[in-house]
């Protein structure tokens, strides 16, 4: 038998960087810091336009804060007013470049909630989507564009999670609600083990998930970049959401695949554990993705959940 531990009063505390990385000429990764708010995009697109994304996505999640700072007593957002906010996200990247480029975002938002979250998480695994094994791969873009908008609204309806028998309890308390839209991704550490907490939206998670390729095949295959799922471009930008319980002493990665595709979970977690502080921890993970390879823009957001003053 398990019990949920007692939430406790808490606060984030975090460092983070982004880098060019060693083969690209301009960085189109964003992160936002916020002690409300903190997000990672990696634009994609053509000259300039994913750069316009992902710093779309990160000022449209920004506004989260001043909301929430409009009165004397700060008013933390609701899951509901967090997916709102992703949504118009999403229409404003569409309407400035009409799908030249779009955006991953992966973020964690303080908010407040009618349950205590999850305190145990399992990395969450969709329904794989029936057109996996039978869709072309030869595409001109970062986002996978032969996925009907109809095709996805099938899927959605049969991979959607009962929430029924959700706990309630009678007044909201405070939570982390971890957000994520392609395959810049969200990681915990816990006692001393780090869990990845979100699932790729991309083509070779698909190929995973229906046992065409393993996760190592995955790392190397050469179509890893396609993403199935983004703010701003192809049929589909539906973020999946899942509210955690905060315990002090965790920590959080959030990373563009720019990291996550250069460094084994092993060398995250060593990295994570060793490197106390924040801001020296960002540091060593940019360069150790530097010095695997650096193919890609890199952007690390490390992040900490310490117990509020008195």
């Amino acid at each position: 038998m398990t019990t949920e531990s007692t939430p406790v009063p808490f606060i984030l505390s975090a460092a983070g960087l982004t880098d060019v990385g060693r083969r690209r000429t301009e960085n189109q990764d964003r992160i936002l810091l916020h002690d409300i708010v903190y997000a990672v995009a990696d634009g994609m697109g053509g000259h300039e336009a994913g750069e316009v994304a992902s710093q779309l996505a990160v000022e449209t999640m920004q506004e989260i804060c001043a909301f929430a700072n409009k009165t004397s007593v700060r008013k933390l957002p609701t899951v509901a007013e967090v997916q709102r906010q992703v949504q118009l996200a999403d229409d404003r990247i569409r309407e400035a470049l009409e799908a030249r480029g779009g955006t991953t975002l992966c973020a964690l938002v303080q908010i407040k909630a009618p349950d205590q979250g999850r305190d145990t998480v399992t990395a969450p695994v969709a329904a794989v989507p029936p057109w996996t094994s039978s869709f072309s791969m030869k595409v001109n873009t970062d986002v996978i564009a032969k996925i009907t908008p109809e095709m996805l609204k099938n899927h959605r309806v049969s991979a959607e999670p009962d929430t029924a028998q959700l706990p309630v309890v009678s007044e909201e308390i405070p939570n982390l609600l971890l957000v994520n839209v392609g395959d810049s991704r969200g990681y915990r550490l816990r006692d001393g083990a780090l869990q990845q907490l979100t699932r790729d939206h991309s083509a070779v998670q698909e190929m995973v998930d229906a046992g065409q390729i393993t996760e190592l095949e995955a790392r190397n295959h050469p179509h890893r970049n396609l993403i199935t799922r983004a703010l701003g471009a192809g049929a589909e930008s539906q973020p999946e959401v899942t509210v955690l319980q905060p315990r002090i002493g965790d920590r959080y990665l959030l990373c563009s695949d720019g990291l996550s595709g250069e460094l084994t979970e092993d060398i995250l977690q060593t990295i994570m554990v060793n490197f106390k502080d924040r801001a020296e921890a960002a540091k060593v993970l940019t360069g150790a993705a530097l010095e695997a390879g650096g193919r890609d823009n890199i952007a690390v957001i490390v992040i900490d959940v310490l117990a509020a003053e008195n």
